[in-house]
């Protein structure tokens, strides 16, 4: 379900750096993988200027 959170919430700075990455270079996905297992993409969202991050529980495979 959607939630708007601040990116702390999400993670560290890796995650702060991919969410800063896909700001400025907007055409751009962004992948962090946690140590618990969890991946986030991170995409910018030209409809409502934001960045949007994804998390993925289930390890893909």
């Amino acid at each position: 379900m959607p939630a708007l959170v601040h990116l702390e919430q999400i993670g560290g700075t890796r995650h702060l750096s991919a969410a800063q990455f896909v700001h400025d270079q907007r055409d751009a996905v962004a992948l962090v993988a946690s140590q618990d297992g969890r991946f986030t993409v991170f995409e910018w969202s030209p409809a409502e200027s934001l960045v949007h991050a994804h998390r993925i529980e289930t390890l893909l495979l």
